[in-house]
């Protein structure tokens, strides 16, 4: 597998898990506004409408103005009130969540890591034996053909010259 080169790969960002975490953002958020923020904002809405339909009365009956004005402020209070702590509520959550994918994302990219790291250890100690094996050869053929003549050693050192080219060309 080769290592993609230039773009943001050069700053140490892998695309593939970039665009998973930007999807899991997207999700996060869609879920959150569905059912966070639809449900405040209808609440919200349902609150409007009896405050309005409480001002409606109020306009027919005279006797009862200012006592459905004074339940107007309380409910406006109370319906802020609880607007700001629903909201509040979602901001917490939406943090915790974020920390929790955050750490999950970093634990997955220190395993990847390691394992990366154990499989080019692995290859390197394979490499090694392979190396390994072919100088076995080279010196048992060079051997070979040093032994199969009585020769000087200028001669056996060219013989031994000869069988290395021929062995790693």
């Amino acid at each position: 597998m080769s290592e993609p080169t230039g773009g943001i790969a050069t700053l140490g960002i892998n695309l593939n898990i970039f665009i998973a975490q930007l999807i899991n953002f997207v999700v996060v958020l869609l879920v959150l506004w569905k059912f966070a923020y639809g449900p405040i904002v209808k609440m919200l809405d349902d609150r409007s409408k009896k405050i309005e339909e409480s001002l409606k009365q109020s306009e027919d009956v005279q006797t009862r103005v200012q006592k459905l004005e004074g339940e107007q402020k309380e409910i406006i209070t109370a319906a802020k009130q609880e607007a700001l702590a629903l909201l509040e509520t979602a901001r917490i959550d939406a943090e915790a969540r974020k920390q929790e994918m955050l750490v999950a994302t970093k634990k997955e990219m220190e395993q990847i890591v390691m394992k990366g790291k154990e499989q080019l250890k692995a290859d390197k100690a394979q490499m090694i034996q392979e190396v390994k094996a072919e100088l076995v050869k080279i010196v048992v053929e060079a051997t070979k053909k040093i032994l199969e003549k009585e020769v000087d050693e200028k001669t056996s050192h060219k013989i031994a010259s000869d069988v290395i080219e021929k062995m790693f060309s």
